[in-house]
């Protein structure tokens, strides 16, 4: 039941533009006037078969549309009822002589309050779609002309205002080469917009029944688990989807990964925290995909088959889909760009599937006004409850404050936070909610101002673009007739952008020695280096140095002094430093990388070659030994399943871990080590074993 409270509000709204019609029938607005302040409305009277019929608006309180009961209208007397209000809610009033004007007395458990309404003149009305068909023009070329200073490929531009759609078009090309237009029904990459719609998923179980949204997700999800105890214990769905986790981005370990969102939901026990849990705002890409995987593991169905079913099809987002397998198939896809030095170059999709609920969903701007409606109308499309307006509020609702220091140019910007998948503010004292989206070749805009009734979506193939924020602003300024700032020469000033997300922090370049050399031969450094958290770093020959493999990029090695490398790939923006560090024995068995720079850094170990693992070769390994010394002792290695072990007379068993070549380590002793001599037909013949006490050879037996 829709709760109408008259209590003190934090801010006012304008109501809807009025619509006149002849005698009493069109829209009215007004407010109630309560003590300290108004509470604004609107009211639409229509006549059917001779019946009158009324709808109140509450914007403020995202009543919208709410029937007047027993409405009676006798010459210029008017009465109603609200049934969903509590207390008896109840109006009576006068229209003037002239119908232009109606005061009454509203109503509500006893309390009576002024209500005074007034019906604008079909003059205002006239005036103010011109009003909007004007900005709307004047966009059109500002959209093409910034379009064109910013190199932007292409671009598609919708808005919405009071549920009418007052722009929806294409710009510049979705197909540079072959120079194929944008459309309203081309389809983009939306990037981190994705975000919002993943906590929608949570609403919709949420009002369900199925989840709390202040519960620990271990009630849910107890195989969940993070690097300390706190935050895996008391993680909530809220904690998840308003990035206060406690993790950095950690965005090297799953972008471009080969691993399925399960696999990098099992190693985020692995990944180190540089916060404490609920204390600071952290934007991260990890805890959306598990938020994702927690609508997975409660609906019993996949996240995408689940936004499929619950979002995009009572939403009528045909087109919509989550993966770029899906976005290549299509005949109508942008392609994606990076625009450097004034050119654009194609660059490939990113597949996204894992990492799916924090940013793979791809859209038109059609179908993603569909979207935006969905959150202007309390939750409601066509008729349809999809998400509840109580839920939809909460989406809305700030949780954590955010350094507001990229606002610092923008006295207009107050109190920047995030909600559930959204970012909020307020822009001259109107509350904003929006989401951005950027991921390779593409960038995307999801704005909504509420209070006026207005939304828009732009989406484009340019990786980076800050034209989308330009855009929106612009559009703010003359659509909702406020004062027009220059926002292009306020953002582009010295090309620095704004972006309401930090860019992910980079560790600083150490200082370079000269005249230094690597301690080891170039080959030493070739191997598979593996950390649980972020997986396999692959270190091979390249010409005549050195290059690294990680998950599915390649990047040319430097040397850069003593043990230490650099890793590097301009077009990328990658720039890693890479040491490696030997044991004991003067053999290289780690690798360390920042690979997240607000950490320390992560330790890689040596991966033993796939061999030392092999039955078949551990079988040539295995037999009893006799120690090269006089009256040298029997020793023997045992081989069960994939695992040689050694015993010894009088001593406890030993468990051999591959190591490198033919050499095994001793599990839990440091510094000793056996090592096989192979015959030319790949049986051992010796077992050298490395002890710091000395080298010690032993003889197989025949």
């Amino acid at each position: 039941m829709k709760q109408l409270v008259l209590i003190a509000l934090s801010f006012l709204l304008l109501a809807p533009t009025a619509h006149t019609q002849t005698n009493y029938a069109g829209n009215w607005q007004g407010a109630i006037e309560l003590p300290g302040m108004k509470l604004e409305l609107s009211i639409h009277l229509q006549q059917e078969n001779g019946d009158w019929k009324g709808f109140m608006s509450i914007p403020v309180q995202q009543i919208k549309d709410m029937a007047l009961a027993d409405l009676v209208i006798q010459g210029r007397d008017m009465r109603f009822k609200l049934p969903e209000v509590p207390g008896d809610a109840s109006f009576t009033g006068v229209f003037d002589e002239k119908a232009e004007h109606l005061a009454g007395k509203f109503t509500q458990a006893g309390q009576t309050f002024p209500l005074n309404l007034i019906r604008a003149s079909a003059a205002e009305k006239a005036a103010e779609e011109k009003r909007l068909s004007d900005a709307i023009s004047a966009l059109r070329h500002l959209v093409d002309s910034l379009r064109e200073k910013r190199q932007t490929p292409g671009l598609a531009f919708g808005i919405i205002k009071d549920g009418k759609v007052l722009l929806n078009e294409g710009f510049g090309y979705r197909d540079l080469d072959k120079k194929l237009p944008v459309s309203s029904n081309t389809l983009f990459a939306i990037g981190s917009s994705s975000k919002a719609f993943t906590t929608a998923g949570l609403a919709i179980l949420a009002d369900q029944g199925k989840l709390d949204w202040e519960k620990p997700i271990v009630q849910y999800l107890p195989d969940f688990k993070l690097h300390d105890a706190f935050s895996t214990a008391e993680m909530t769905a809220t904690d998840l989807t308003c990035h206060r986790s406690g993790l950095p981005r950690h965005d090297m370990m799953w972008y471009g990964s080969p691993y399925t969102r399960q696999q990098i939901y099992e190693r985020l026990r692995y990944l180190q925290p540089n916060k404490s849990f609920r204390t600071t705002w952290q934007y991260n890409n990890l805890m959306f995909m598990t938020a994702g995987y927690l609508i997975e593991r409660i609906a019993g169905k996949s996240w995408e088959a689940f936004t499929q079913e619950n979002i995009f099809q009572p939403l009528g987002m045909t087109q919509s889909c989550f993966s770029v397998d899906k976005l290549s198939q299509s005949k109508d896809a942008a392609l994606g760009y990076s625009t450097k030095d004034k050119k654009n170059t194609r660059m490939e999709y990113r597949n996204l599937d894992a990492i799916g609920p924090a940013g793979s969903i791809n859209a038109t701007s059609t179908d993603m006004l569909q979207w935006v409606k969905l959150h202007l109308n309390a939750g409601k499309v066509e008729g349809k409850q999809v998400v509840s307006a109580a839920e939809m509020a909460h989406l809305h609702t700030p949780q954590m404050l955010m350094d507001a220091a990229v606002m610092e140019r923008n006295p207009e910007f107050k109190d920047i936070s995030y909600a559930l998948g959204w970012f909020t503010y307020r822009y001259r004292g109107l509350k904003v909610l929006e989401h951005g989206g950027n991921i390779d070749g593409f960038s995307a805009l999801v704005y909504l101002v509420p209070e006026k009734d207005f939304g828009l979506v732009i989406l484009t193939n340019q990786n980076a673009a800050g034209i989308t924020s330009v855009l929106a602003r612009y559009a703010t300024d003359m659509v909702l007739g406020l004062e027009v700032t220059d926002w292009y020469t306020r953002v582009y000033t010295g090309e620095e952008e704004e972006s309401a997300i930090k860019e992910p922090e980079k560790k600083p370049e150490p200082k370079r020695i000269a005249g230094t050399k690597p301690s080891h031969p170039l080959a030493d450094y070739v191997g598979e280096f593996s950390h649980p958290g972020y997986g396999v770093v692959e270190v091979k020959v390249a010409g005549s140095g050195l290059a690294v493999h990680y998950n599915s990029f390649d990047f040319p090695m430097e040397h850069w002094h003593y043990d230490v490398f650099q890793a590097q790939d301009t077009a990328m923006g990658v720039s890693l430093m890479l040491q490696f560090h030997s044991d004991n024995n003067g053999t290289i068995d780690e690798l360390s990388a920042g690979l997240e720079a607000s950490v320390e850094d992560q330790v890689f170990q040596k991966v033993p070659p796939a061999r030392l693992s092999d039955p078949a070769v551990l079988k040539k390994m295995a037999g009893k030994y006799v120690m090269e010394i006089p009256g040298g002792n029997s020793c023997t290695l045992e081989l069960r399943n994939t695992t040689l072990y050694l015993k010894i007379p009088g001593q406890p068993e030993y468990t051999l871990l591959p190591f490198q070549g033919n050499e095994f380590k001793l599990k839990d002793l440091s510094g000793f080590s056996v090592e096989f001599v192979m015959d030319e037909k790949g049986s051992a013949t010796t077992a050298v074993f490395n002890q710091p006490n000395g080298v010690f050879k032993a003889k197989k037996a025949e």
